[in-house]
């Protein structure tokens, strides 16, 4: 049995959702790829201070 949903435009506001989720990810994205660099890069430097630590040489 199916059910019939009670607007028509469902379909419409679910794609105009997932174009404006797909503007706001392509808007946003060269700041996200930034983040992540400087998040890797900080890992990097801890991961080389905790090795430091750990051999006893700071």
């Amino acid at each position: 049995m199916a059910t019939k949903s009670k607007s028509d435009y469902t379909i419409v506001w679910s794609i105009i959702a997932l174009v404006i989720a797909a503007v706001s990810i392509g808007y946003c994205f060269s700041y996200i790829i930034d983040m992540v660099g400087n998040g890797v890069e900080r890992s990097g430097r801890a991961i080389a201070y905790l090795t430091r630590l750990i051999k006893g040489s700071v």
